[in-house]
């Protein structure tokens, strides 16, 4: 059964369904995981009997239990089950976390080992405490965001000494990193050039457009060890422009691959 259950609160938040008991009626046998009936009971009705108590075992040791785990395996991982009288399956009241303010949900998870003694499968009771414990184990991916910011506005052309008027565009963009809510992870700086040049001029100008935005970075607060610089060159244009002669309209067109990305990666 999951229950959802805030700790200063725990009957007024219960389900409208509870388990019955884990014996089957006539032969006293101990049924398998996942076979239990639902009793319908009213709200004012309930009673302690109804009220699962759980404990709190983390979806890390959870996730070990593995086909093929012994039971001294299981009860390392997992502590001694609610319930082990069956030679067939382990019973689990386990506390799921549902937020930081201390509410979770009670529910069944129950190990099923094979004649051998080893893990044959496992499964939660309810489809709501599968779908938390997935949320629970599931990777963090850090969350990103991104600042481009125009070559054009924060240096001359063909420079990498910041502008006057790129110096308060960074700076803009230097308070919004810093001012994130979130915990930072990394902040990479990525230059672009276009295509106006040689190769091998374009790389080294567009990683020395990067160096001046992370060092100006650094110097409004942001940790140097958390900021990198690469420079791409002309190797990545967000606009294709026609022709070869270096005009005043060409360079208009190739304006937008002339450009730094600020890249932001943290965890809220």
């Amino acid at each position: 059964m999951g229950i959802v259950m805030r700790v200063t609160a725990l009957c007024t938040l219960a389900l409208l369904t509870a388990c019955a008991s884990v014996n089957d009626g006539e032969s006293g046998q101990l049924r398998g995981p996942m076979e239990f009936d639902d009793v319908k009971v009213k709200v004012q009705d309930l009673g302690p009997g109804h009220v699962r108590q759980g404990t709190v075992i983390t979806p890390q040791a959870i996730s070990q239990v593995v086909p093929g785990s012994s039971r001294s395996d299981v009860r390392a991982l997992m502590g001694n089950p609610a319930d082990e009288t069956s030679q067939r399956w382990w019973l689990y009241n386990v506390n799921l976390p549902l937020d930081a303010q201390g509410d979770y949900l009670v529910c069944q998870f129950g190990v099923a080992f094979d004649p051998a003694g080893q893990v044959s499968s496992s499964k939660w009771r309810r489809p709501q405490c599968s779908a938390r414990y997935e949320e629970l184990v599931r990777p963090e991916v850090p969350e990103v965001e991104e600042i481009t910011l125009f070559s054009d506005v924060l240096f001359g052309y063909d420079s990498a000494t910041l502008s006057a008027e790129g110096l308060k565009e960074l700076d803009l963009a230097a308070h919004v990193v810093a001012n994130k809510m979130m915990k930072l992870e990394r902040v990479v700086v990525v230059g672009h050039s276009d295509r106006i040049g040689a190769a091998r001029y374009n790389d080294a100008l567009s990683k020395r457009r990067a160096d001046a935005v992370r060092n100006h970075l650094i110097s409004k607060g942001i940790n140097s060890y958390l900021v990198t610089a690469e420079g791409r060159g002309s190797r990545e244009p967000l606009v294709e422009c026609q022709g070869s002669a270096i005009t005043a309209s060409l360079k208009q067109c190739l304006q937008p691959n002339r450009r730094v990305q600020i890249m932001i990666y943290g965890q809220r």
